[in-house]
């Protein structure tokens, strides 16, 4: 089932998960003069915004929150999902056919498939939030993408949504259809979140010389072999179209030599899963997982992504912190 044509002219969001991604949302909706309400489990978090509200670069506004166990899905409420997909599972079980849902995650999860969303949001910025705060920042500039599930569906609901994001400062577009682009963000996310995350470093040491580097570019090669094998459409995130950054990789002196201009961009910035392995649960199933089921569904191997899919696992199992033991265990395997 799919939301046609209705629910125009939203004045009222639940932005749920105040984390990086959340409160970039609210705020900006916010500024845009929309009704919004911060849905959040943390209480630490809860404490902190309705004492200082919620914070984005510096600025501070008065956006509502509540906790979680007491938020209930109202009717003509869009609610934007800001959570990890490891989450999904106990806010679905408060929403029904009614509920106006509108993800904004990287991952793939099953348990989406079969709902009713208006749409999903793609984001290639990074917000980084505070601990146990609602305090974020951009520490990446980047834009929003935002589509329908199904090609051109929905699209009057979506641009309304596009058009107050953007009035509130996030760089917004609407798409025809989201997949091409969630395909893109997991091929470039399903290779950088595992190996920083087992490294325990930020994002830039990736585009280092040597070893690693070499790993990194041969497991965005996997992932795009994957997705093309699958017949998955992959639309542009950034400078180049997945199809030309292959080509750029296969041409290994090419790729080495851009390399340089695009580390800056990654200084100081890290991934959600970071910080995951320690907390015992992440979304490594959504990423790697899921390219490692749709390349069995081509007969097609994945050497890279199930080995990254077995040290993460493993990592979160332990609770453990990213370190060179752990980055050893798949490079060394390589």
């Amino acid at each position: 089932k799919i939301h046609q044509q209705r629910g125009l002219f939203v004045e009222q969001f639940h932005v749920i998960g105040a984390g990086g991604i959340g409160l970039a949302i609210a705020t900006s909706l916010y500024k845009a003069g929309k009704q919004v309400l911060l849905i959040e489990n943390n209480p630490e978090k809860i404490a902190f915004c309705k004492t200082h509200g919620a914070m984005v670069d510096n600025q501070s506004f008065p956006i509502n929150i509540e906790a979680f166990e007491n938020w209930a899905p109202c009717p003509n409420v869009v609610n934007i999902l800001c959570v990890k997909c490891y989450n999904n599972d106990e806010i679905l079980k408060k929403t029904n056919d009614q509920s106006l849902l509108f993800p904004i995650q990287n991952g793939f999860d099953e348990l989406l498939t079969s709902k009713p969303l208006i749409g999903e949001g793609i984001a290639s910025f990074i917000s980084e939030c505070r601990p146990k705060k609602t305090i974020a920042a951009i520490t990446r500039s980047g834009k929003l993408h935002l589509g329908p599930i199904q090609p051109w569906t929905n699209m009057p609901l979506l641009f309304e949504l596009k058009t107050a994001l953007r009035q509130g400062g996030i760089d917004s577009h609407l798409v025809a259809w989201s997949l091409p682009y969630k395909n893109t963000k997991l091929m470039y996310n399903a290779a950088i979140s595992p190996l920083t995350s087992a490294g325990g470093f930020e994002n830039s040491a990736l585009l280092k010389p040597g070893k690693l580097r070499t790993f990194f570019f041969q497991l965005l090669l996997e992932n795009y072999a994957i997705l093309k094998a699958s017949n998955q459409p992959m639309g542009t995130i950034g400078p180049f179209h997945p199809d030309k950054v292959a080509w750029l990789l296969t041409h290994k002196w090419v790729g080495e030599s851009m390399a340089p201009f695009f580390r800056p961009s990654l200084k100081k910035t890290y991934c959600s899963m970071f910080h995951d392995v320690m907390g015992g649960v992440t979304e490594i199933e959504n990423y790697n997982g899921y390219l490692s089921r749709l390349a069995k569904t081509s007969k097609l191997p994945s050497p890279l992504n199930d080995l990254a899919l077995k040290v993460i696992t493993q990592m979160a199992s332990e609770r453990s912190t990213g370190n060179a033991h752990w980055l050893n265990a798949i490079l060394d395997a390589f």
